[in-house]
């Protein structure tokens, strides 16, 4: 762990590892909104506390129950009967990202992205605000180029943070992968929702069996596996429940998990929020990193 010295303190980064939000998002806390303030080293640089990791919680609580950000200062100074209705903000969101899809102006949704991943951790943004978009142009009548035009650019967005990521984050990898293209834009906003966090996540696209998965790991040293799964066939589910029983790596599993005995230590059975999946991972690896350290040996032995 890189702490700066022994007495409990963290980089920017580290800290963004511990608590899941990532340094964009931190500075515009502490800039735009005023809700964190870190300690500064005799050089100007941030770092932050084991009360700032509990502050940190104490925010993501809030933003879980559905609140905007413009709120959170006065929640945590006066609690909820200080609040407005917490979700109209949200509702704005969502119409404006729904107006510029409909319109197909790539540029102002690029915008209103930019903003949304600045101010808020992408899980939250994206559970708040970009997957109730997704799932009511999917139901409604929204012409079929609407639809397709906005996954493509959302998945084009989340493949070029994914990208930028991987070129500073070090440590041992996350292999994530999923079993179907319909889950593909999940599994992409997993992958840099963990990957703002400091994490560093390799994914290869989405229709991965376990074959698939057996031969990636002979040649990626990943030290966890991250599935995300859509419905499966039975024999598709017999397939996958055979791969869990052979591996050692740990595997986190989340959606439409194909196992119901996830009492095995390797196999963490994840919740529905992207969100508390993200929090699940972070605390799942500390645990192992407080245990021992898990060099790669392969996903099979």
């Amino acid at each position: 762990m890189n702490r700066l010295d022994d007495s409990g303190t963290y980089p920017i980064r580290e800290f963004a590892r511990i608590t899941g939000v990532n340094p964009v998002t931190l500075r515009a806390w502490e800039r735009r909104y005023g809700i964190i303030q870190p300690e500064r080293t005799e050089k100007g640089h941030r770092f932050y506390t084991e009360e700032h990791i509990q502050h940190v919680r104490h925010i993501l609580y809030w933003l879980d129950q559905g609140y905007p950000i413009r709120q959170v200062k006065l929640l945590l100074k006066d609690g909820p009967e200080s609040a407005e209705n917490n979700s109209d903000d949200w509702l704005e969101q969502q119409q404006q990202v729904i107006r510029a899809a409909q319109r197909l102006n790539t540029q102002h949704l690029d915008e209103l992205w930019n903003a949304g991943f600045s101010s808020y951790p992408l899980a939250v943004y994206y559970e708040r605000c970009l997957l109730p978009v997704l799932n009511f142009l999917r139901s409604s009548s929204t012409p079929p180029i609407v639809i397709h035009a906005l996954e493509h650019l959302l998945k084009r967005k989340f493949g070029a943070m994914l990208l930028q990521q991987q070129r500073h984050n070090k440590g041992p990898v996350l292999l994530l992968v999923t079993n179907h293209e319909h889950a593909e834009i999940d599994a992409l906003a997993c992958a840099c929702a963990l990957g703002a966090a400091e994490f560093r996540v390799e994914y290869f696209g989405p229709n991965s069996t376990p074959a698939d998965l057996q031969l990636t790991l002979a040649m990626i040293p990943a030290a966890n596996v991250w599935v995300h799964f859509h419905p499966l066939n039975p024999a598709q589910q017999q397939q996958w429940q055979e791969y869990f029983e052979q591996c050692r790596l740990p595997h986190f599993i989340s959606g439409a998990v194909p196992v119901t005995d996830t009492s095995d230590a390797t196999l963490i059975a994840l919740p529905d929020q992207l969100s508390k999946q993200v929090r699940t991972f972070i605390t799942g690896i500390a645990e192992q990193n407080a245990v021992t350290p898990n060099p790669h040996t392969g996903g099979f032995h």
